[in-house]
């Protein structure tokens, strides 16, 4: 029955569907943690066909951090070595590994000194016996009490007080890891000031600046760094607001603009552009050979609605705009969504992953993520209160080099937790080739929507199974059960697979069942 159900999605799916989806699954065994509670940090390849993971343990009441423990798989996931590091006033933030050795980017404050320091923590992927040198080091009074690294991809400002969403900082890495930037957000109220560190990655200094824009902290919302892989020069996309207000709009028009500044050890300079009658909320920088593009959604009516997707492409070099568009979504996108073309903005769209390919081809994947807040009445007269956070539509376009919008889908998905096992929801995503593949937990009841459309539907966690979707180079879209929760003793953390490769055909799952715990290794044909 299960599997004359899924043929049926399929037939109704699209009029053309894409090739059929080629994964290959292996698990490593079930084990078993010392502590119930642990989280997926990072995964990197070992470049033998096995990978390292760096978990995060909880302990005690508060479910705080306890230590970090890094685990050396090979390629039959079978466990090589394994090491422990407490967590004290110290924090893992990056990862590296190459010519047999494992580089760990770490921040560290040492309260007798009162200074923080950072440090890469190096160690031969033989023995992860790992050994600790500070990279550089300044006084905790130049940033007051805030202060930390973090890596990512993408930030949302919340424009409340003088701290940017980012003011705990992040560490950026070029797309081959050559180089990576050092990023803290310092704290002053007359101007927006970042502190950067480039290093190549044999972790030798390239340059050092203090970036600073003369506009209080308030007006400014950093965006997103970009590391040049090639030099090591750093791409800073701001939004910057007007009139001395925070307000998004000044009449009909948008009170913001953007800017984006190319910083190297000798110069800086910039580019301003506005987003003419559009509003576009955040937009993110992507980098690759000989293209810079900033891209993102739009909305003619507010910050907070989306009408379609936006791009600008800038010569890397020049800093002009060579090219701007704004692409509506298109009808297929709405009768996805809605099962009929409807003249409607989408609202509540968070960014999830972007990707820029060599041909100019740019993949965006977001999700219709909101919070909503509950209140009821005990049987004492008492009230309860509750929070749901909610993991629904997935939005996922594509858009090619000249600006114009190839496709976009819209994949209907309902996911709704009290913040219990929120690990389990939302997706991941990998590009490989001209393919987009989004990975979801979800049941295989998957429910059929008027006018040919399917719903994946939410499971319970110990039931849930494991999906591949596939978008091919048309837009054309399937999906397969990759992994059956019936031959799995642990659900998947779906919202925390990381690519252990560079071109994106490996993914790696942590899964958990109480104490149980396995590891899951996918990989794209």
């Amino acid at each position: 029955m299960k599997k004359l159900l899924l043929c049926i999605a399929l037939c109704v799916l699209q009029p053309s569907i894409s090739q059929e989806i080629s994964i290959s699954s292996s698990q490593s065994e079930v084990f078993k943690d010392r502590n119930k509670h642990s989280a997926l940090e990072f995964s990197e390849s070992d470049d033998n066909g096995g990978f390292v993971t760096i978990r995060t343990i909880f302990g005690g009441m508060m479910r705080r951090p306890k230590e970090y423990i890094i685990e050396h798989y090979n390629k039959d996931l079978k466990l090589v070595k394994e090491t422990t590091i407490e967590i004290d006033e110290n924090t893992i933030k990056g990862i590296n590994i190459y010519d047999g050795k494992v580089f760990l980017l770490e921040t560290e404050l040492d309260k007798k000194e009162n200074i923080y320091k950072f440090n890469v923590l190096e160690a031969p992927l033989s023995s992860l016996s790992f050994q600790s040198r500070t990279l550089f080091s300044f006084d905790e009074s130049d940033v007051k009490k805030y202060f930390s690294v973090g890596i990512g991809f993408f930030f949302v400002n919340n424009g409340l007080g003088q701290k940017d969403a980012n003011y705990l900082g992040e560490v950026t890495f070029s797309k081959n890891k050559n180089f990576f930037c050092v990023n803290f957000d310092i704290k002053d109220k007359d101007a927006e000031t970042h502190r950067l560190y480039v290093f190549d990655k044999n972790f030798n200094p390239v340059f050092e600046k203090e970036f600073k824009k003369d506009i209080k902290d308030r007006l400014f919302d950093y965006e997103n760094i970009d590391v040049d892989d090639a030099t090591g020069e750093i791409y800073l996309l701001g939004k910057v607001f007007e009139n001395n207000s925070r307000k998004t709009k000044k009449g009909k028009e948008t009170n913001y603009h953007y800017e984006l500044f190319k910083i190297s050890a000798n110069e800086q300079k910039s580019v301003s552009f506005k987003t003419g009658d559009n509003f576009v909320g955040s937009l993110f920088v992507l980098r690759d050979h000989d293209k810079i593009s900033c891209a993102g959604f739009y909305s003619e009516k507010n910050d907070h609605r989306y009408k379609g997707v936006t791009r600008f492409d800038i010569n890397p070099e020049t800093l002009q705009i060579e090219n701007s568009s704004f692409e509506p979504f298109t009808e297929e996108f709405m009768i996805d969504k809605y099962g009929k073309s409807k003249d409607k903005e989408l609202r509540n769209l968070s960014f999830r992953s972007g990707f820029l390919a060599t041909n100019g081809d740019i993949i965006i994947n977001a999700e219709e993520f909101f919070i909503t807040h509950h209140t009821t009445m005990s049987p004492n007269g008492g009230m309860n209160s509750y929070t749901n956070y909610h993991y629904n539509d997935i939005v996922s376009v594509k858009i090619n080099g000249e600006g114009k919008l190839v496709w976009a889908r819209n994949i209907n998905k309902k996911q709704t937790t009290a913040g219990v096992a929120m690990e389990y929801l939302s997706f991941s995503s990998t590009v490989v080739g001209d393919d987009t593949y989004l990975f979801i937990n979800c049941s295989d009841r998957i429910r059929k929507l008027r006018n040919d459309r399917i719903e994946f539907r939410q499971a319970r966690t110990k039931k849930s199974n494991l999906y591949a979707i596939k978008i091919d180079q048309d837009g054309n879209y399937t999906f397969k059960n990759v992994v059956d929760e019936k031959d799995s003793e642990v659900p998947f953390f779906v919202r925390q697979g990381i690519p252990t490769s560079l071109n994106g055909k490996e993914m790696v799952f942590l899964g958990r069942k109480s104490s149980k715990k396995q590891f899951l290794k996918l990989n794209i044909l």
